[in-house]
């Protein structure tokens, strides 16, 4: 199946509340079968399961039943699994909560005193600053029923009514009486949707098995383990309701679900001492996966080695100007600075590029093709208008300084580049530079030109 797909600026991004709807349109199966996918250290394919075919290759060898694309190629298509009695999402505890504050459960009315937005705060206070205590009437004025208090119960895993169990299909009857206008006006999602009825199920590309020797399967990823875990405890909820159970049974089971997925996307948020034991094993979570310094921001999209870049920790030295940050001899002449050649630098390229001890490493005509001087005769190349080359950094050239944490602008700021005597190997830069940074470690450098969005 080939897709064409037409260019188009991305002017912003928006993140949402994945719908019911939205979940089900997306998922190219229905997981229900929790029977084992491996056999003898090798996949083996069955239906509806965590490793149904269509929701991406399995392994190596076999390819997607969606898009028949091998693995590398197909980046995978969500199932979901349909739960027997609807759960909290341990995130949006909070603004289900809110919510139920601002509307009165008997006649529907809004309690919120005023909705004035915020010029101040930012997008993501809007509810906090709206849903405040202070904003929200304690009588309807409409039927005159005294608001009553909603809280989260870590003990029973649901949301309580002045210290009551409040059902969670009351609590869904209650949500849908907010009316669409108050919604459009907030233009926020409709918080019904921040209770599960469906939980996706993420393809096999995010949650890998664990092979040995490429084939040989040793055992599976931890989000797998747990979406099993959930898989079974739905099961046997459904079966013990089928059987008329008695309601004490059916509700310790409801709870082992709840706490099941709420393990699911954060294992370390919602759940009491008491009830995390239920598990013997600490599986990870999705949060973890996204989150700390080993999560996917931090450990696979940030901080990384780059071009044009180099670190090493930093010494004082208050002979530098505040301008200026003191980069050892050995950096400057790894790192190179692109310069383009126009009529004015002609002159001064060429002689640098004809010296013994040439700065100049690299070469770039207008056609693109990249020469290393190291392998090549630098005397055959005639310098021209429209080519580039790439000269060690000097004094004079503009760097950008960072520190990570990047808290604010001061953790990041531009300085003029000074290069030290080959025997020093750290940054050196004045002390009076060093609050804004709140210096006392390793730093970053960039090389200049470098842009940031």
């Amino acid at each position: 199946m080939e897709l064409n797909y037409e260019p188009k600026s991305l002017k912003k991004v928006t993140f949402d509340v994945w719908t019911k709807a939205e979940i089900l349109a997306e998922s190219v199966c229905e997981v229900t079968s929790s029977k084992r996918t491996v056999e003898n250290g090798a996949f083996t394919n069955v239906e509806n399961s965590l490793r149904d075919p269509r929701m991406g290759p399995v392994d190596r060898l076999s390819v997607c039943a969606t898009c028949g694309k091998k693995t590398g190629e197909c980046n995978g298509h969500f199932g979901h699994i349909t739960l027997t009695r609807a759960v909290y999402h341990i995130h949006f505890l909070r603004p289900v909560v809110q919510w139920l504050r601002a509307i009165c459960h008997n006649c529907g009315e809004v309690l919120l005193k005023s909705i004035d937005f915020p010029t101040t705060k930012k997008r993501v206070h809007l509810m906090s600053h709206i849903m405040k205590t202070t904003n929200v009437h304690t009588k309807c004025p409409k039927c005159g029923i005294k608001a009553p208090k909603y809280a989260w119960s870590k003990e029973k895993q649901e949301i309580v009514r002045n210290n009551k169990v409040y059902n969670v299909t009351d609590v869904q009857e209650h949500l849908e009486l907010i009316p669409a206008s108050l919604l459009k006006l907030l233009n926020v999602v409709h918080p019904i949707h921040m209770i599960l009825e469906v939980l996706p199920v993420p393809p096999p590309t995010v949650r890998p098995a664990i092979l040995m020797g490429g084939t040989l399967v040793r055992g599976e990823d931890d989000l797998t383990y747990r979406l099993l875990q959930i898989l079974r405890i739905n099961q046997k909820l459904k079966r013990m309701i089928d059987e008329a159970r008695p309601q004490h049974v059916v509700k310790t089971t409801r709870t082992a679900l709840q706490i099941a997925i709420s393990a699911y996307i954060d294992h370390k948020k919602g759940v009491g001492s008491s009830k995390s034991k239920e598990f013997s094993k600490e599986y990870t979570s999705l949060s973890q996966r996204l989150k700390s310094k080993e999560g996917r921001v931090r450990g696979n999209l940030m901080g990384k080695r780059c071009d044009f870049t180099a670190r090493t920790v930093i010494t004082g030295d208050d002979t530098l100007k505040m301008t200026e940050v003191g980069i050892p001899a050995k950096i400057a002449e790894i790192l190179t600075v692109p310069v383009r050649v126009t009529d004015y630098n002609k002159a001064i390229l060429t002689t640098q590029l004809r010296e013994a001890k040439s700065p100049i490493q690299y070469l770039t005509n207008p056609n693109g093709d990249r020469y290393d001087l190291k392998f090549a005769n630098k005397f055959s190349f005639e310098l021209d208008v429209g080519w580039t080359v790439e000269r060690h950094l000097q004094d004079g050239d503009i760097v950008l300084f960072n520190r990570q944490p990047t808290l604010h602008r001061g953790s990041l700021m531009a300085h003029t580049a000074k290069i030290a005597h080959p025997s020093q190997l750290t940054f050196t830069m004045n002390l009076s530079c060093t609050p804004p940074y709140n210096a006392d470690c390793k730093f970053c450098f960039y090389s200049f030109p470098v842009f940031f969005f």
